[in-house]
Parts: structure tokens; sequence; C-alpha cells
């Protein structure tokens, strides 16, 4: 992702800058606790998360009609809810910075059920991740 962020500047420089940047998040993430974690760790939280919104939005699902729209609250409208959720999981589909995150959505039926359910209602002129 440097090579977007950074594309002005040559790439000698580039390298510095974004090893420079690198090394500051890192610092910064193990001083708030997040970078202590193992990589197993962070793969088991991230499962554990999206997992989670799998289950939350199964449950509203089942409650909703056949091939309506359903919604993360389980109410008749969209909420704030709704549109964090559906921003995280479409950023997640078709952002190749993250494969795992990737991958872990992939596998979740009632995430991407959702996701797609939503880009089709309010985003059709958009294309759809695949």
């Amino acid at each position: 992702m440097r090579p977007h962020v950074l594309q002005a500047l040559p790439y000698p420089v580039q390298l510095v800058v974004g090893l420079l940047a690198y090394r500051e998040n890192m610092k910064r993430l193990y001083g708030q606790g997040t970078g202590r974690f193992s990589a197993d760790e962070i793969a088991s939280f991230r499962r554990e998360v999206w997992e989670s919104f799998d289950t939350l939005l199964a449950a509203s699902r089942r409650k909703s009609e056949k091939d309506e729209t359903f919604w993360v609250l389980g109410g008749e409208r969209p909420s704030e809810a709704d549109a964090v959720v559906f921003g995280f999981v479409a950023a997640v589909l078709v952002c190749k910075a993250a494969p795992e995150s990737q991958k872990v959505v992939r596998a979740l039926p009632a995430v991407v059920d959702y996701a797609r359910r939503i880009h089709e209602r309010y985003f059709p002129d958009y294309e759809c991740w695949e």
C-alpha cells in the first residue's frame, strides 16, 4: 500500500518513510497492548468477532421475510449499526490488504448475504465484490 500513499515521493524515500511509519505504528500498538498479541491470538480474535456477527445476522435473517434485506438489530429499518457493519464488511470484501480477514468473512454465509442484499438495494449502480 506504500506506493499508493507515497506515490509523489521517489522510491528510495518511500522505503525510508514507510519504514519510519511502520516502526512508529508498531511502537504505538505495543504501548496500547494490541501489539503484544501473537499472530495466533489475533487470528482467533478475528474469527471470534466475525463469527459473532454471523450469528447475529443469521438470527436477523431468520426473522425477516425471504429475499428481503435484514438488519443487524432485527428492526424494520436500517440503523447506524447497519451502516457501520456494512462498511466494515464491504471494506473487508474489496480490500486486498487483509487477505486473512477476507477469507474469514467469505466463509460466513449470513455476513456475505447481508452485505450483498444491502449492496443490491442501496448501491446497485456500483460494481459488487466477487
